[in-house]
């Protein structure tokens, strides 16, 4: 083996606690291991995983890159229901005007690439190495743990780039065209890209080996946070991916799997910075020595957090998404500050009440130590309500959908309507309720429908024309970045018109 894990062991002492609280801006460590060394024990394979683990949730160079929420509030962004109207600080403002993503040498968009191909990497000298430990027999369930987590976030991440650096999987069709390249070894060849079809295959057939993996551990139970990738997690991302291919019958099943062990919220206006929250499933525990300041998504989203978005950076929710919703839904609450807080505090914090539909969603109330919230149990919900409904099963998917929203609204009604208005009430509610949570665009891609942000509160001089895309325009594509290019012979570019 010839790689170093030196970047896996730095992460892993950051996410002990072991530094000071500027840890997170020391990206070289002092020393390093070789893969010999780490891999000699079960115990060093999961420091690796610790260590691949905090990875995405650090501090990355600068103030727009905090592991995956950075891309997360980026694909919504770059959709319809997350806005700011000023340019504030400039944080994240080219990815609302497609600037990043359309020029392949802005270095915020080989982050987002490198950033995933970082975990694959990781995930593989995990897959790799872990059967050869000296102590396999000894901690046989433990390996196979972690082994699960490492297939499962390999599945996630050549999930994640084939959605964001390729053009939409054709449901039912052959998806022949090209998708990402698939690293599958720790050789460091430059790769080809594979068709789409070939990596949705590679992205089940490892999402299945966690699954299978996951649950001959049966293991969950001794991690101690939910930062780690427990059985229905794995569980929630093939409901995921099954969703995006079409195969309603598996992502009905997955979701409703994946649920079964967490209730819904009791809490919703309580905010959804708190990965003890009971309808979390998979999420980051961020400690003091841990929390990144400013280049955070607390930062750039809670009002009160006194960072980028209390600063001129206000992330407001559409006008379409929250008046959509009834003034008894807790979730359209969390747009009316007036109706909560005084004039001094709106006064202070949402710039003078001038903005419509600021979102407190993501609010620790001005704490620097929020959570990250990577999947909850009511997406769950969402995924099995569309493929219900998509399947004809419409009164499965009402009842399914009218279990989230009841808790949402407590005056919700059960819905009546069927079909497409099923279909469309049931996306709606994706909408308001995963609002923030980096859903948005991946869903306008993945549904095959506009980009159209006209009439929905944004400032049309801010968002430099781009304000509605068809579901063909090249920039719903990424562009790989010019430093994988430059790299790789083996590269090839999207496509520009």
């Amino acid at each position: 083996m010839k790689k170093i894990f030196s970047s896996i062991l730095a992460s892993f002492l950051l996410l002990s606690g072991t530094g000071c609280s500027d840890d997170y801006l020391e990206t070289n460590p002092t020393d390093s291991v070789s893969d010999e060394a780490l891999f000699s024990t079960v115990a060093g394979a999961e420091t690796a995983l610790n260590g691949m683990l905090r990875f995405t949730y650090m501090y990355h160079g600068d103030h727009d890159r905090f592991g995956q929420k950075s891309i997360d509030i980026i694909m919504d962004m770059m959709a319809d229901d997350l806005l700011q109207t000023e340019r504030g600080y400039g944080w994240l403002v080219s990815w609302y005007q497609y600037l990043s993503s359309t020029d392949a040498t802005r270095s915020e968009l080989e982050f987002v690439w490198s950033y995933y191909y970082d975990l694959i990497d990781n995930a593989n000298l995990i897959i790799l190495n872990v059967d050869d430990a000296g102590d396999y027999d000894f901690n046989e369930l433990l390996a196979k743990s972690i082994k699960g987590q490492a297939y499962a976030i390999r599945a996630y991440s050549h999930y994640q780039l084939v959605q964001i650096f390729a053009k939409r999987y054709e449901q039912g069709g052959g998806n022949g065209h090209l998708g990402v390249p698939l690293v599958l070894d720790d050789s460091g060849e430059p790769l080809p890209r594979s068709t789409v079809n070939e990596v949705y295959a590679q992205i089940v057939k490892d999402i299945d080996s966690a699954i299978s993996l996951l649950k001959e551990a049966d293991y969950d139970q001794e991690w101690p946070n939910k930062s780690y990738i427990t059985l229905p997690v794995a569980q929630g991302i093939k409901a995921r991916v099954a969703l995006t291919t079409g195969d309603w019958s598996t992502a009905a099943t997955m979701a409703n799997t994946a649920r079964q062990d967490y209730d819904l919220t009791d809490d919703y206006k309580g905010g959804w910075m708190d990965y003890t929250d009971e309808e979390w499933m998979w999420g980051a525990d961020v400690i003091s020595e841990q929390q990144t300041s400013y280049a955070s998504l607390g930062s750039q989203i809670d009002p009160f957090f006194g960072g980028y978005a209390t600063l001129g950076s206000h992330k407001l929710g559409s006008t379409e998404m929250v008046e959509y919703m009834a003034d008894s839904d807790l979730r359209k609450q969390l747009f009316q500050p007036e109706k909560f807080f005084s004039q001094a505090v709106i006064n202070t914090y949402f710039a003078k009440g001038k903005f419509k539909y600021v979102g407190y969603k993501f609010s620790g109330y001005g704490s620097w130590e929020n959570d990250y919230l990577f999947m909850k149990a009511g997406e769950m919900y969402l995924i099995e309500a569309e493929a219900l409904a998509r399947l004809g099963r419409d009164a499965d998917a009402q009842n399914v959908i009218f279990g989230l929203t009841q808790n949402r609204d407590p005056e919700a009604v059960k819905p009546t309507v069927t079909g497409e208005e099923l279909i469309r009430h049931i996306l709606m509610e994706r909408r308001c309720d995963l609002w923030g949570e980096g859903f948005r665009w991946l869903d306008i891609k993945r549904l095959g429908i506009p980009m159209d942000r006209r009439n929905k509160g944004h400032n049309d001089t801010f968002w430099n024309g781009v304000d509605y895309l068809e579901p063909s325009d090249w920039r719903m594509t990424f562009l790989i970045p010019k430093q994988e290019l430059d790299s790789n012979p083996n590269m090839v570019q999207n496509d520009t018109k």
